[in-house]
């Protein structure tokens, strides 16, 4: 049973994803010991990247026009979603596909990167 506990400890949500992105490849300028609710662009288009959904799916201009609608620097939670549901807009896919990808990407960093030359 205890091999049971631990596989439930390890499974993510997006929300719980959503807040390991939002705390990734901060700048050297933010405050080390914060913690951020919200997410930067560069942290959602990383995590579209390790989710295989960024230049496939979806473009950096896609993603970008969709961020600027609404006017902010960062995004909470529920304005990320916000964002999920306007990008998938005119897409042959649909949110919940991309709501697994995301979770399927796993933490940052924990997909495998591959170099095009």
């Amino acid at each position: 049973m205890a091999d049971d506990d631990e596989n439930k400890q390890k499974k993510h949500t997006i929300e719980s994803l959503f807040q390991l992105y939002a705390n990734n490849n901060l700048n050297a300028l933010d405050l080390d010991n914060e913690v951020y609710e919200s997410i930067l662009l560069s942290q959602i288009d990383y995590w579209l990247e390790q989710a295989k959904l960024l230049k496939t799916v979806f473009t950096m201009t896609e993603t970008g026009m969709a961020y600027m609608k609404f006017k902010k620097w960062r995004l909470n939670f529920e304005e990320f979603l916000d964002f999920m549901n306007i990008i998938c807009q005119g897409k042959d896919i649909k949110i919940d596909d991309v709501k697994v990808a995301l979770l399927e990407a796993g933490p940052p960093g924990s997909g495998e990167i591959v170099v095009v030359k």
